[in-house]
């Protein structure tokens, strides 16, 4: 590895690395919770609370983002989550656990996640021009990171509750996010704060016109929140619901939601082989029509476990190309100043389809039955995939904007 690509290295590294420790921090404080208390309700409360805290900060944390610089950001959330993970055992261990003190962790838990998530994409651009690799490939190297860390968290976590205690595993897990931060702290350069000539209301009014202002990015943030409420909604509630009453087994859903994952990451990897080599919109609409209508329209079908886990194989072979495409046209389309408040509010946008989808998923299934919403679902992605092929404000896909980096 030479010195000038160790720097993106490193920040895909740190971001696996914080990620694997959010993934087995959710697993875990779930599981603790439903240990303390016996109330499913709660797990739910708890869970809700997380995600209510990432979503706000992902909205309003930009400035403060472009204000403190990308390496401050990402060092003090991981920093932050360390420090909020490690309290739950500390409280339990000595003045005991209370309630109200679970529920405002996990709000800062979710509320220190945001932060962090933003600043590493933000200084991607730079390291990857300092690393003299294509931007494709750069942007695919952290989502693929991301995914690596998503499919392993989850096993690593349920593993180690086997073995050790709740508290002891959360203990390891806050230890996970300070390697985190020391390995961001490495790998980013340092950057001087930027003194705001405005305030901190005007910065966030700043980054909605910026964001507004860029038709094709508003249209992006609209597709990412319509795509991420069907998925979050198979995944809470229709591929659940399909696993048991369809197919009779929840390993199946393990098997589904496993072979998904492998497969995405799968496909993630091979775009940052190929994707510098590849049209952007040709690749953006072959993998939203692969990966949505098919998988859909197959389970539909009911036609066994074998063929449902070939369907869901192909889609996440296809969706692995997605994300990496979105992020290179944002890269390209937003000034390097506006970053942290353009992405932040993209960010929070997509976080808002999680809570969405699961109500939308149960409303479905109650209203119309399971194989009508799934159905249902494969019609909305052809709809989507038809709408990129239609309009041309999608052909943006393929030229670089205001903000575009020079390209290798």
């Amino acid at each position: 590895m030479t010195t000038r690509r160790a720097p993106i290295v490193l920040l895909w590294l740190s971001t696996g690395v914080s990620v694997l420790a959010t993934v087995v921090a959710l697993l875990v404080i779930p599981w603790f919770v439903l240990a303390l208390t016996g109330s499913a309700s709660t797990v739910g409360a708890v869970a809700a609370t997380e995600l209510v805290g990432l979503v706000a900060l992902a909205a309003v944390g930009g400035p403060l983002v472009d204000r403190l610089g990308t390496r401050r950001s990402a060092v003090g959330s991981d920093l932050a989550a360390a420090a909020v993970v490690a309290a739950i055992p500390l409280l339990h261990a000595t003045s005991g656990l209370a309630m109200w003190q679970l529920f405002v962790l996990a709000a800062l838990l979710g509320a220190s996640r945001a932060p962090g998530q933003t600043a590493r994409r933000a200084v991607v651009p730079e390291l990857i021009t300092m690393a003299g690799m294509p931007l494709e490939r750069g942007s695919a190297g952290i989502d693929a990171a991301t995914r690596a860390a998503q499919l392993f968290g989850a096993p690593l976590g349920g593993a180690a509750l086997v073995f050790v205690a709740e508290p002891t595993v959360l203990a390891w897990t806050a230890a996970v996010f300070a390697l985190a931060a020391g390995l961001v702290a490495v790998a980013v350069p340092s950057t001087p704060a930027k003194r705001p000539n405005t305030g901190y209301l005007d910065d966030l009014r700043d980054g909605a016109r910026a964001l507004l202002a860029d038709r094709l990015l508003v249209l992006i943030v609209l597709m990412v929140l319509l795509i991420n409420t069907l998925d979050l909604a198979a995944i809470s509630v229709l591929q659940p619901v399909y696993a048991a009453e369809v197919l009779g087994s929840p390993v199946a859903l393990g098997a589904i939601t496993g072979v998904t994952a492998g497969a995405a990451l799968l496909g993630n990897l091979g775009y940052t082989w190929l994707g510098p080599r590849l049209p952007r919109r040709l690749v953006l609409v072959t993998a939203i029509a692969i990966s949505g209508a098919p998988r859909y329209a197959v389970l539909a079908l009911e036609p066994g476990l074998p063929a449902v886990l070939v369907a869901v194989g192909i889609a996440g072979l296809a969706s692995g190309a997605i994300n990496p495409i979105l992020a290179v046209v944002c890269y390209e389309r937003v000034e390097p100043a506006m970053r942290g408040r353009v992405l932040g509010l993209t960010a929070a946008v997509a976080f808002a389809g999680a809570p969405v989808g699961a109500l939308v998923g149960g409303l479905l299934v109650d209203g119309i039955g399971l194989r009508s919403a799934l159905w249902s679902v494969a019609a909305v992605y052809l709809l989507v995939a038809a709408w990129l092929v239609a309009s041309r404000v999608w052909r943006g896909v393929d030229r670089a904007g205001v903000g575009a980096l020079r390209r290798h």
